[in-house]
């Protein structure tokens, strides 16, 4: 069996433990440190092979964890670890990854009723889901390897409301479904495109239109994006 150690900052590979338990795609600590293990792993791969397929699956999961987690994380894939009979692991070194974190986040959250009972809710609940779905829909995949990167500009977060309009069927089905207004997409956009509002920082290089009278702060572009990313994921 193959074993991939991972490297992140701890509270969110012991919250994205309490979620991600599967055969497909399990992170664990086992007593020295957090690994992943899952069915893609295949017996007859070779270490580089493995590496390959975990830094696939972590690409994916860095950028669910972020949506889930609500903070900006890198988890990078270490040595790779062949499991045999008794416990004996043939290790391959590679080398270590790096680690981004901006803030914590809490493992858990506790809702008690009114009878007495308690229901805990993990935030990387949604991550085992979403990561499943970017196994069969390059579109999930590909928001998801975007938010990974880390840097969500005004570039990158039209791309990412731009994959999601091309897979509903355009901006209006986004109206339509209630994620946003259209005077809100229309702002977004309009500020997106301008030089004359963001300079260096616009889509564009060239002035098409007057810029907005008030335009959209990148912190209000990121939590319209944040918004609807979510609900579009929800619909899947």
């Amino acid at each position: 069996m193959w074993i991939v150690q991972v490297a992140g900052d701890p509270s969110d590979l012991s919250t994205l433990a309490q979620s991600l338990t599967g055969n497909d795609l399990n992170i664990s600590h086992d007593g020295q440190g957090y690994v992943l293990k899952s069915d893609q792993f295949a017996d007859d791969d070779d270490a580089a092979t493995v590496r390959e397929k975990a830094e696939g699956l972590v690409a994916v999961l860095n950028g669910a964890s972020r949506l889930a987690l609500d903070s900006i994380n890198s988890i990078g894939v270490g040595a790779v670890y062949r499991q045999g009979e008794g416990g004996k692991r043939d290790i391959f070194v590679f080398p270590e990854p790096g680690v981004i974190r901006l803030r914590g986040f809490a493992p858990t959250i506790k809702l008690t009723h009114t009878d007495g009972t308690v229901e805990e809710f993990h935030p990387a609940d949604p991550v085992k889901q979403w990561v499943g779905v970017a196994s069969k829909q390059d579109t999930v995949a590909n928001v998801l390897r975007i938010l990974a990167g880390g840097v969500l500009d005004w570039v990158n977060l039209y791309r990412l409301v731009e994959i999601i309009e091309s897979d509903v069927g355009g901006s209006d089905a986004i109206v339509d479904n209630g994620w946003a207004t259209k005077t809100t997409m229309r702002l977004f956009k309009h500020t997106a495109n301008s030089p004359g509002a963001l300079r260096l920082e616009a889509r564009h290089g060239a002035e098409t239109t007057q810029p907005p009278k008030n335009p959209m702060t990148i912190s209000e572009a990121r939590s319209l994006a944040n918004t609807i990313i979510h609900a579009w994921l929800r619909s899947k």
